[in-house]
């Protein structure tokens, strides 16, 4: 019978939740698996999310008297269309223009826009649904199909319009989906450390403890001129000062106070 509970809105599991990794990378089999290391977090992703399009092609087959008797399916593609939101992050760039295309050095980044074929790569996006459910869908091959207009504007943030084509995998799949049911506990992320003392120069790692355990956090500064942190965790300090280490998933967060000397 009809239930309200199985519908549901798709948000994302945290401010960053695409993921990209080098085709051939090992994929997640569940919507809790902790990701392989190869993949880097995208970023942020438009307001306008995530839109599958996997509607099928057909021909219809009609008699002689315009009656349709037969409909054939001819294609089925399955394609995923978002927009990053990162302009100046590198592995974005990777993606919208290939790896051989985007050359980092220091504090400057070189890309060279061309012809040139793409890499695939395989993508995972994570998304937290109504009443606490986690959705994960998994692309194990996914090649940049088109690339929307990129505008340079006063008032509006630079993006990359793009559409990822899932390719089929060994098994014939485009794509995989994974549900984990929300099971009434409520997620929760805590860190190893509330106050931590940085010298300048120096690294100190971080560790966040997850409800359900092994989600992926998403790491964020308050002052990256005092103190960044990467996608792991690891906090470098930059300058003599202060500032707070947050850790994000589900909604949920928790910080810690870095001072550099």
């Amino acid at each position: 019978m009809p239930d309200t509970t199985n519908v549901t809105t798709g948000k994302p599991k945290v401010a960053g939740a695409v993921f990209r990794a080098p085709k051939g990378t090992p994929l997640p089999t569940s919507a809790t698996a902790t990701l392989n290391g190869a993949f880097v977090d995208m970023g942020y992703i438009s307001e306008d999310g995530v839109t599958n399009s996997n509607s099928p092609t057909t021909d219809k087959i009609k008699e002689w008297g315009g009656q349709t008797v037969l409909v054939v399916s001819t294609d089925k593609p399955d394609s995923f269309k978002l927009t990053f939101l990162e302009s100046l992050n590198y592995n974005v760039l990777e993606a919208v223009y290939g790896a051989n295309n985007v050359v980092l050095s220091g504090s400057t980044i070189t890309v060279k826009a061309n012809a040139d074929t793409l890499e695939e790569n395989s993508y995972v996006i994570d998304m937290v649904m109504t009443g606490g459910s986690l959705r994960r869908i998994v692309i194990p091959a996914g090649s940049l199909s088109a690339l929307g207009d990129i505008v340079y504007k006063a008032n509006d943030a630079v993006g990359y319009e793009v559409t990822l084509e899932a390719l089929p995998d060994s098994s014939g799949n485009n794509h995989y989906e994974y549900v984990s049911l929300a099971s009434g506990t409520d997620f929760a992320v805590a860190l190893d450390k509330s106050t931590l003392s940085v010298a300048h120069g120096s690294s100190s790692q971080l560790v966040a403890t997850t409800t359900p355990a092994g989600m992926h956090v998403m790491w964020g500064s308050s002052a990256p001129s005092k103190a960044t942190v990467d996608q792991d965790g690891l906090v470098t300090g930059v300058a003599a000062g202060s500032a707070v280490i947050t850790a994000t998933f589900g909604g949920v967060s928790a910080s810690c106070t870095v001072t550099v000397t």
